[in-house]
């Protein structure tokens, strides 16, 4: 007869992996996939406000490590160009908010990439 429970073992190794993954290059790479998802909502916009003068902006956009260690992660998504933040705010121009649109309409999904690439940590 099986109760369905799993001996201490097990819970203990699954734990063992939830841990792992939640820190150091584990949640790096979890915190990474989801800058992922805002660099191409990010891009994405750029392109459909027509933002491209010489392509700087769209191509300097990235989402990149920022640090972080042990039980935490940083991750900076945006562009690298000077003049960015003045079409984002509409500085001498209409606004054209790529980034807060990205980060505003891209929060769900990139927790969704977080959340997936913590569980295929643990799940290995």
């Amino acid at each position: 007869m099986t109760t369905g429970r799993a001996d201490t073992s097990q819970v203990s190794a699954a734990l063992k992996r939830l841990v792992e993954a939640a820190s150091g290059e584990g949640l790096a790479t979890a915190a990474m996939a989801g800058g992922l998802v805002f660099e191409a909502k990010a891009k994405g916009n750029i392109v459909r406000y027509d933002f491209i003068d010489t392509g700087a902006t769209l191509n300097s956009t990235q989402a990149r490590s920022s640090g972080g260690s042990g039980d935490s992660a940083e991750v900076q998504v945006g562009p690298t160009t000077e003049y960015a933040i003045y079409g984002e705010l509409g500085v001498g121009q209409p606004p054209k908010p790529f980034m807060r649109e990205a980060f505003d309409g891209g929060k769900g999904e990139a927790m969704a990439a977080v959340a997936n690439e913590l569980k295929g940590q643990v799940g290995r």
